[in-house]
């Protein structure tokens, strides 16, 4: 396993109500982590004053910019090469570098990536997330060549400095693309669902489907019939189904509401193509 020195990356928008826990779970790594490092994405809470009060070197932007530009941030400031990045919105278990750092030995491995949980949903919205987007439960192995998720990572600094960084005009996808990019390069993304990023926050509905929006959307703003007929097939033969199955026909409802959400939301996105992001 590496034993080279490890920085660690928050990145936050007004997340003053979980970003504690957050980093409490970072510190209690069982790997210690030396550069803590939170980017403040331009909140107007206490973020700022949570992060500086428990350690962490805070630094930012005057105003939301949004993830890309903030993730770039984070990877040009981080001081050492391998950067755990955790959601100001997640906690990681106390072993959770331990079990990634060994991928690192592999010189072509660029990230490794978890899964996100929420082992306990509270709620109708909270379970159709964990179900849908979190897919809590679900049979999943190790894949290599994986697309790139940032939520609960860690990734070697020189290659995604080497492929440009993070796009910062990418309000979301941004680690979408990031990953093709290091992929197309020759390195390697792990998704290892043996670690896990557990959520700690809830989300409205609007939320929610925002969210699964941007899951969904990645950089395609072009919506058409075939994509929308093909997600409505899914929201019905599968989404439902699964709702339906768990006896939770209330969550049947927010699927097959999600295809005409991803419409209206991606032709919305067309006509406001920046639109304020929060993280």
């Amino acid at each position: 396993m590496s034993t080279r020195p490890l920085s660690a990356s928050i990145v936050c928008y007004n997340n003053e109500t979980t970003l504690g826990e957050t980093i409490r779970s970072i510190q209690a790594q069982t790997v210690p982590v030396d550069d803590l490092l939170v980017v403040d994405d331009g909140s107007t809470d206490g973020s700022a004053a949570v992060a500086a009060a428990l350690g962490a070197r805070v630094i930012g932007h005057p105003a939301n910019l949004g993830r890309g530009a903030a993730r770039a941030l984070a990877m040009r400031e981080a001081r050492h090469d391998l950067v755990l990045c955790v959601d100001a919105t997640g906690t990681i278990e106390p072993a959770f570098l331990s079990r990634v750092l060994p991928w690192f030995d592999e010189p072509h491995v660029a990230a490794v990536c978890s899964r996100i949980d929420d082992p306990r949903p509270r709620g109708l919205v909270r379970r159709w997330r964990a179900r849908h987007l979190f897919r809590t439960g679900a049979q999943v192995s190790v894949a290599r060549k994986a697309s790139l998720i940032t939520g609960g990572s860690v990734l070697r600094r020189t290659a995604v400095l080497g492929v440009g960084n993070f796009d910062p005009a990418l309000r979301y996808a941004e680690d979408a693309d990031a990953g093709r990019r290091l992929l197309a390069a020759g390195h390697d993304v792990v998704f290892d669902p043996r670690v896990c990023m557990t959520s700690t926050t809830d989300n409205s509905l609007a939320q929610v489907l925002e969210r699964y929006w941007r899951w969904s959307a990645a950089s395609d703003d072009s919506p058409s019939w075939h994509g929308y007929l093909r997600q409505l097939a899914y929201s019905i033969k599968v989404m439902a189904r699964q709702d339906l199955s768990a006896g939770d026909p209330a969550a049947a409802a927010i699927s097959l509401l999600t295809p005409h959400y991803y419409v209206w939301k991606t032709l919305l996105r067309r006509r406001t193509p920046r639109p304020a992001g929060s993280l």
